[in-house]
């Protein structure tokens, strides 16, 4: 079982460069959203996530691109 989730993260990680908007439609979990952007700290995630539930949603990343708090996704 730990084989399994070990290659699950390896494959996430391997496909970091995917776009939010090829992923799951938002709002993003603080794991989600730093697969596809993993230079996010969460010292970061927090900064994005204004209204403070935990979750990106499409607005909170549209001013974080805004803000140059992430590059715009490839997508």
């Amino acid at each position: 079982m730990k084989k399994m989730i070990a290659t699950a993260v390896s494959a996430l990680i391997l496909g970091s460069g995917m776009a939010l908007a090829q992923m799951a439609e938002g709002p993003w979990t603080m794991e989600e959203f730093m697969v596809a952007y993993p230079e996010v700290t969460p010292e970061i995630f927090a900064e994005i996530d204004t209204n403070n539930d935990g979750l990106i949603d499409e607005e909170e990343l549209e001013a974080a691109v805004e803000a140059g708090l992430v590059a715009p996704s490839e997508g």
